[in-house]
């Protein structure tokens, strides 16, 4: 989506990763604005939390 950072891009996730997992989770969890855009808590969907933290788990994993 616009403003995303790109899946396993190591250069666009690390000042992201750089913020601690305890943001990424609770920014991807309840939702977040910034300077790239805006994102809806749980991506606009009906997720549960533990499952939003595996989503994002996976997305650092593969962005280091």
């Amino acid at each position: 989506m616009a403003g995303a950072p790109k899946f396993g891009d190591k250069a666009d996730w690390g000042p992201i990763i750089a913020q601690g997992m305890p943001t990424l989770y609770d920014r991807a969890i309840h939702g977040y604005t910034g300077k790239r855009g805006m994102m809806p808590p749980k991506g606009g969907s009906t997720a549960t939390d533990a499952d939003v933290k595996a989503a994002v788990d996976y997305m650092v994993a593969q962005s280091k």
